[in-house]
């Protein structure tokens, strides 16, 4: 069966407006009374007026929204201004507290402190031409950027504890792994071994050390080099 209603308002509304006049001329000789034609008539017409006002409304109703966004950016300008002395002002206070209080705005979140730098990971030792050892690892929060970056300390055939020789940035967008080249070893300790241990820091947080990596040279296999150590990746020999 075909529709014969429109769907949307404005056309059954007109709808209503052409059969309306066209009904109303020989009621009977289509099935409906004058009476009908009459209240149809009357309800189109106060249809058409609230469509018309509701229209009107709307573009009202843009116009003073383009307004108001309009009136906004002076005020907002004028605030934030205002925000910003505010809290200028406080900084310079024994307690920016008060001042934050009598000005009824939040006080500044105090920043969450970053994490300390992780644990170094698959840690791979390389001998260099020269005998100079580089050590280079993974870990997670490291980011030289949030100020982070590694200490190596060092344990020789000897000594009773471990001592620093150096320190590494922490890793960039171009290298996740970062490095530290030893060039200090003294022949005496090769064959016994070298021991190093990573460790992270940000400012004075210190992340999980690495487990101690023993670093051993002129021993069979390996092409008289080799590394022990949990954390040890592998070894190789650099070209």
């Amino acid at each position: 069966m075909a529709q014969v209603l429109p769907d949307s308002l404005v056309q059954q509304i007109e709808f209503c407006e052409a059969h309306s006049v066209v009904w109303a001329v020989a009621p009977a000789s289509v099935g409906v009374t004058a009476a009908q034609c009459t209240a149809l008539t009357s309800a189109t017409s106060a249809c058409r007026k609230a469509f018309n006002d509701a229209l009107a409304a709307r573009e009202a109703s843009k116009a003073a929204t383009t307004t108001m966004n309009a009136q906004a950016i002076p005020m907002r300008a004028l605030v934030t201004d205002m925000i910003r002395s505010i809290k200028a002002y406080a900084a310079l206070q024994p307690n920016p507290a008060i001042v934050y209080g009598l000005a009824q705005i939040p006080e500044p979140m105090q920043p969450s402190p970053l994490p300390a730098p992780g644990k170094p990971t698959n840690i791979l030792v390389t001998l260099e031409p020269t005998g100079a050892v580089t050590l280079s690892w993974e870990a997670t929060d490291a980011a030289q950027s949030s100020g982070a970056f590694y200490g190596v300390i060092r344990k020789l055939p000897g000594q009773t504890g471990f001592v620093s020789v150096g320190n590494s940035p922490g890793s960039t967008s171009r290298s996740r792994r970062m490095t530290f080249t030893d060039n200090s070893i003294p022949t005496s300790a090769a064959a016994t071994g070298a021991q190093y241990i990573i460790q992270g820091r940000r400012a004075d947080v210190y992340g999980e050390p690495s487990d101690a990596i023993t670093v051993q040279f002129g021993v069979e296999g390996g092409g008289g080099f080799s590394v022990t150590g949990a954390e040890a990746q592998g070894m190789k020999l650099a070209a």
